[in-house]
């Protein structure tokens, strides 16, 4: 993957892009040899290459695909995925996948073919900082209402494909209602101090959920395993929001997904929510 406009590496392209300025990326992808053996997939199906970049705060995504075909004895395969600069904002998250007509081994003919399988996906998505952010925890302040969000003061929002491994800047953010009154207290660090507890009391349901989500995919093992070597993934966080509620990392799973109130309310008196303190 490789960025043609602007015309600069992927790590530096805050330092060149401006607001407004479409954002081409290209993709190219070549198969083994041995693809087709191994997939069991004929050489006259069609198999895809996906080039998928998405905007959590703008909450758009842009998708381009080509089909691999033939060259010189190479079987490969390039898209260009043009991003409308009118519309991004703050990052971009780049994914790549190779999709096709996937064998599930099922004897029944009917259900022997998955077509559209995802073959293949990066290990981890691209992430594209088009703004540099310094803040403790990706934050953005944006109109909930040109991006059609619920007219509240603030939301914790999580992409559900996030995984343990991603890292919390490519999984979450945390979104400011600049139409909100309350909107610019928050940003400034005026506003009550129990609003900041609220709002970390929602970061840590949303963290804790989508975690939650992978139990069964990803054993508890391989978790931890996670967020001991890469200290800022998501493993990493929720397996520290965990121990800051004095609960196990697989118990705050559990609540998360089968008592999500009571984990709110743990949460809270971890915080202590409501016992502000006041000058006399």
């Amino acid at each position: 993957m490789s960025l043609i406009e602007p015309a600069t590496e992927i790590e530096r392209i805050s330092e060149l892009w401006e607001t407004g300025q479409r954002i081409v990326l290209r993709l190219r992808a070549t198969l083994e040899d041995d693809f087709w053996e191994q997939t069991s997939i004929l050489r006259d199906e069609p198999v895809l290459l996906v080039g998928l970049v998405t905007c959590l705060p703008a909450r758009a995504n842009w998708r381009r695909d080509s089909t691999f075909r033939l060259h010189d004895g190479i079987w490969e395969a390039e898209t260009l995925v043009e991003v409308d600069g009118s519309v991004a904002a703050v990052e971009l998250i780049a994914d790549a996948w190779i999709v096709g007509p996937g064998r599930t081994g099922s004897q029944d003919p009917s259900t022997a073919i998955h077509a559209g399988a995802k073959l293949w996906q990066l290990s981890s998505p691209i992430k594209l900082a088009l703004a540099s952010d310094t803040a403790a925890f990706p934050t953005t302040a944006i109109s909930f209402a040109e991006t059609g969000r619920r007219d509240v003061p603030w939301s914790v929002e999580i992409s559900p494909e996030a995984e343990p491994h991603w890292s919390v800047s490519s999984s979450m953010r945390l979104y400011v209602n600049t139409d909100s009154e309350l909107g610019p207290r928050l940003v400034d660090g005026t506003a009550a101090e129990d609003m900041y507890t609220l709002i970390q009391s929602d970061i840590h349901l949303a963290v804790l959920y989508q975690l939650a989500i992978w139990r069964d995919a990803v054993p508890l093992p391989r978790m931890q395993a996670q967020a001991e070597s890469d200290p800022v993934s998501l493993a990493a966080f929720g397996a520290t929001l965990a121990q800051g509620l004095g609960l196990p990392l697989n118990e705050a799973l559990r609540a998360a997904r089968e008592e999500p109130l009571s984990l709110v309310t743990r949460s809270r008196e971890a915080l202590s929510f409501g016992r502000e303190m006041k000058n006399p």
